[in-house]
């Protein structure tokens, strides 16, 4: 019965015959997420898809989003694993489309494989197959203001909703005073490519190219409304940008500032983080979250962004050191 379920079951790259069954299969099952099922936003993506069919019904999908790293100065073109939605209604079906799917992504791919946002299920998966799940890399900041919201959406007692409210009054985060300016953009300008390229490999040993090209992609996706800011020092120079957005959660009625990409100075970061602090009082939002590096805990912390998890990464196994990932990466704002 099993052999013959996973003969049965086809792998293909995506086609657009199939277009209203994957929209469909999105739909169904993954209700948490009804954004993936948006057709603007499933046309906008640049990656590579592949499906699983099973007697000629799509019953898995899998995309690939290709990105290049510098690890150390070198270029090393990765392949993000993202969107895995398999048809659970029949456990031999979903067990073998998501191996086939998997197997695409880490064994007939000319990118190196990697993924972030990993849910303990799949974790367990990438560590059967030899991967390095990586929990020294990547955390998750945040600051909480509506806490009963902000504990439903990551599953922790209520109990814990007085003592965040307390520590919210005693731990205000303070406006920084550098000297400098920060400015409001409607895109970024290729000049300006060097110098996030500098930023960013004096502080990281391994990062995504920031170019462009790059980010007025990422702020154009439907949908979606992002605030775009540079800072510019007390001596005229542009040293550092932040991209954020109010992201509302469809589903559990959550509202966060989204911190999705943010490169600087330390100076440049902390007033550009402030910033939106600053906004998600002002929008009267559920709170703030952002992702990168372990090492920028305390800039975080300096701008009230005290809560951080560990957000587990698998990489390359030749990428190694000091990196940068935020939101910006693989389909991660993509998802509400």
């Amino acid at each position: 019965m099993a052999s013959k379920t996973g003969e049965a079951v086809k792998l293909i790259p995506y086609e657009d015959q199939y277009l209203e069954e994957t929209l469909a299969l999105f739909k169904r099952f993954s209700p948490d997420h009804p954004e993936l099922a948006d057709r603007e936003l499933f046309d906008w993506q640049k990656c590579q898809r592949y499906l699983a069919l099973f007697k000629g019904k799509v019953v898995g999908h899998m995309a690939q989003i290709p990105q290049t790293f510098k690890s150390r100065g070198t270029p090393v073109e990765i392949g993000w694993a993202a969107t895995l939605v398999l048809d659970t209604s029949n456990l031999l079906v979903q067990t073998f489309a998501g191996t086939a799917l998997l197997d695409q992504l880490t064994s007939h791919s000319t990118l190196k494989f990697a993924a972030v946002g990993i849910v303990p299920e799949i974790e367990q998966t990438h560590r059967r197959r030899g991967y390095n799940v990586r929990r020294d890399s990547v955390r998750m900041y945040a600051r909480f203001i509506n806490t009963a919201r902000a504990l439903d959406y990551l599953n922790k007692s209520s109990i814990w909703s007085l003592p965040l409210k307390i520590v919210n009054l005693c731990r205000r985060p303070k406006a920084p005073t550098d000297g400098g300016e920060i400015k409001s953009i409607d895109r970024f300008e290729p000049e300006w490519d060097e110098i996030w390229d500098r930023l960013l490999s004096e502080q990281y040993e391994v990062y995504p190219e920031r170019s462009a090209d790059f980010l007025n992609y990422k702020i154009s996706q439907p949908h979606k409304s992002y605030i775009s800011c540079i800072h510019v020092n007390d001596k005229g120079a542009v040293d550092g940008y932040i991209v954020y957005r109010q992201a509302t959660h469809k589903t559990k009625e959550l509202s966060l500032i989204k911190i999705c990409d943010l490169v600087g100075t330390k100076a440049a970061q902390i007033a550009l983080l402030s910033r939106a602090m600053d906004y998600t009082f002002e929008s009267r939002a559920d709170g703030i979250v952002g992702l990168s590096s372990f090492h920028d805990k305390d800039t975080f912390r300096k701008c009230g962004l005290w809560i951080s998890r560990v957000y587990p990464v698998v990489l390359p196994p030749e990428i190694e050191g000091r990196i940068h990932i935020t939101f910006f990466e693989s389909d991660l704002d993509d998802l509400w």
